[in-house]
């Protein structure tokens, strides 16, 4: 048995063979292995928020308060600065 790998579209069940590939098409038999990527924006969605919201709680459990703003970010530049690290 010969194998080939290629990347096709499948449209009601008719998987469109490439073009440099034509000699598939005198086979009168082939067995196929489907990869196919089963992940949709919904489902990322869904894992995103249910991420988000379990960072949120672990956040919420935590002993550390400290919350990032402009003026700490300024001030932290500044002391990197003052320091010679940059």
């Amino acid at each position: 048995m010969n194998t080939i790998e290629f990347e096709a579209q499948i449209e009601n069940g008719v998987v469109h063979i490439p073009p440099e590939f034509k000699e598939l098409q005198k086979t009168k038999k082939a067995k196929f292995i489907v990869i196919y990527d089963n992940t949709n924006s919904n489902n990322l969605k869904k894992d995103t928020k249910s991420q988000l919201e379990e960072f949120r709680r672990l956040r919420s459990q935590s002993n550390n308060k400290v919350t990032a703003n402009m003026d700490l970010l300024k001030k932290l530049d500044e002391d990197i600065i003052n320091d010679n690290i940059f």
